[in-house]
Protein backbone atom coordinates (compact mmCIF):
# COMPACT_ATOMS: atom_id res chain seq x y z
CA UNK A 1 0.00 0.00 0.00
CA UNK A 2 1.12 3.40 -0.95
CA UNK A 3 1.64 6.16 1.56
CA UNK A 4 -1.29 8.48 2.19
CA UNK A 5 -1.34 12.80 3.47
CA UNK A 6 -3.95 12.30 6.42
CA UNK A 7 -5.51 15.27 4.57
CA UNK A 8 -7.04 13.33 1.93
CA UNK A 9 -9.05 11.08 4.14
CA UNK A 10 -12.49 12.52 3.96
CA UNK A 11 -15.03 12.14 7.37
CA UNK A 12 -18.28 12.77 6.69
CA UNK A 13 -21.36 13.16 9.67
CA UNK A 14 -24.61 12.79 8.02
CA UNK A 15 -23.20 13.00 4.57
CA UNK A 16 -21.57 15.82 4.47
CA UNK A 17 -17.92 16.81 5.59
CA UNK A 18 -16.95 18.12 8.57
CA UNK A 19 -15.68 21.68 8.15
CA UNK A 20 -12.07 22.28 9.89
CA UNK A 21 -11.02 19.09 9.99
CA UNK A 22 -7.21 18.41 10.51
CA UNK A 23 -6.96 15.42 12.30
CA UNK A 24 -8.96 11.48 12.37
CA UNK A 25 -8.00 8.63 14.32
CA UNK A 26 -9.66 5.38 14.15
CA UNK A 27 -9.87 2.29 16.68
CA UNK A 28 -11.08 -1.00 15.71
CA UNK A 29 -11.83 -2.96 18.56
CA UNK A 30 -13.01 -7.10 19.08
CA UNK A 31 -13.61 -7.93 22.87
CA UNK A 32 -12.56 -11.50 23.27
CA UNK A 33 -14.74 -14.00 25.26
CA UNK A 34 -12.23 -16.24 27.79
CA UNK A 35 -12.93 -19.47 27.59
CA UNK A 36 -10.38 -20.49 29.90
CA UNK A 37 -10.91 -24.02 32.61
CA UNK A 38 -9.46 -25.91 34.46
CA UNK A 39 -8.42 -28.14 31.09
CA UNK A 40 -6.15 -25.80 29.40
CA UNK A 41 -3.58 -25.98 32.29
CA UNK A 42 -3.26 -22.23 33.39
CA UNK A 43 -3.37 -21.26 30.28
CA UNK A 44 -5.99 -19.11 28.76
CA UNK A 45 -8.09 -19.86 25.92
CA UNK A 46 -10.40 -17.28 24.21
CA UNK A 47 -12.74 -18.06 21.85
CA UNK A 48 -12.28 -17.44 18.56
CA UNK A 49 -15.73 -15.09 17.99
CA UNK A 50 -15.48 -11.32 19.16
CA UNK A 51 -17.96 -10.61 22.11
CA UNK A 52 -17.90 -7.31 21.22
CA UNK A 53 -16.94 -5.51 17.93
CA UNK A 54 -16.87 -1.65 17.93
CA UNK A 55 -15.00 1.28 16.21
CA UNK A 56 -14.21 4.47 17.66
CA UNK A 57 -13.09 7.66 15.35
CA UNK A 58 -11.64 10.68 17.26
CA UNK A 59 -11.84 13.54 14.92
CA UNK A 60 -10.27 17.45 15.81
CA UNK A 61 -9.69 20.83 13.38
CA UNK A 62 -10.03 24.07 13.36
CA UNK A 63 -13.58 25.36 14.46
CA UNK A 64 -15.22 26.24 11.10
CA UNK A 65 -18.66 25.31 12.12
CA UNK A 66 -19.70 24.21 14.96
CA UNK A 67 -21.70 21.04 14.17
CA UNK A 68 -20.88 18.91 16.43
CA UNK A 69 -21.92 21.17 19.52
CA UNK A 70 -25.36 22.22 17.83
CA UNK A 71 -26.06 18.28 17.13
CA UNK A 72 -25.21 17.72 20.96
CA UNK A 73 -27.46 20.46 21.88
CA UNK A 74 -30.28 19.56 19.57
CA UNK A 75 -29.79 15.78 20.43
CA UNK A 76 -29.04 14.28 16.81
CA UNK A 77 -25.96 12.65 18.22
CA UNK A 78 -26.30 9.29 15.58
CA UNK A 79 -25.73 9.47 12.21
CA UNK A 80 -24.14 8.04 8.85
CA UNK A 81 -20.47 8.13 9.00
CA UNK A 82 -18.05 7.72 6.04
CA UNK A 83 -14.03 7.53 6.11
CA UNK A 84 -12.79 7.96 2.71
CA UNK A 85 -9.27 7.31 1.76
CA UNK A 86 -7.48 8.21 -1.04
CA UNK A 87 -7.02 5.52 -2.23
CA UNK A 88 -10.50 3.95 -2.72
CA UNK A 89 -11.07 2.32 0.58
CA UNK A 90 -14.30 3.18 2.55
CA UNK A 91 -15.43 2.72 6.40
CA UNK A 92 -18.87 3.13 6.93
CA UNK A 93 -21.22 2.99 9.29
CA UNK A 94 -23.80 4.88 12.05
CA UNK A 95 -22.09 6.35 15.18
CA UNK A 96 -22.84 8.07 17.76
CA UNK A 97 -21.52 11.40 18.92
CA UNK A 98 -19.93 10.42 22.49
CA UNK A 99 -18.24 14.02 23.38
CA UNK A 100 -17.33 16.96 21.72
CA UNK A 101 -15.68 19.96 22.86
CA UNK A 102 -14.42 23.25 21.90
CA UNK A 103 -11.49 25.56 22.59
CA UNK A 104 -10.95 29.59 22.22
CA UNK A 105 -7.48 30.46 23.34
CA UNK A 106 -6.64 33.72 23.53
CA UNK A 107 -3.80 34.26 21.04
CA UNK A 108 -4.90 31.05 18.80
CA UNK A 109 -7.56 29.34 16.62
CA UNK A 110 -10.46 28.21 18.02
CA UNK A 111 -10.45 24.14 17.65
CA UNK A 112 -12.77 21.59 18.19
CA UNK A 113 -12.39 17.55 18.62
CA UNK A 114 -14.93 15.05 18.80
CA UNK A 115 -15.42 11.46 20.23
CA UNK A 116 -17.54 9.02 17.59
CA UNK A 117 -18.55 5.37 18.48
CA UNK A 118 -20.51 2.86 16.33
CA UNK A 119 -23.42 1.88 16.48
CA UNK A 120 -24.56 -1.16 14.71
CA UNK A 121 -22.53 -2.83 11.69
CA UNK A 122 -19.90 -1.09 10.48
CA UNK A 123 -18.09 -1.94 7.18
CA UNK A 124 -15.02 -1.88 5.52
CA UNK A 125 -14.41 -2.42 1.80
CA UNK A 126 -10.87 -2.45 0.74
CA UNK A 127 -9.43 0.20 -1.75
CA UNK A 128 -9.97 -1.71 -5.52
Amino acid sequence: MAANIGRKVVLTWGGMAVPGVREKGISVNGEPIDITSDDDNGWRTLLDEAGERSVDISVSGVTKSQTFLADMFAGTVQKPVTLTYPNGAILAGTFHLASTSDTAPYKDAQTFEGTLQSTGVVTFTPAP
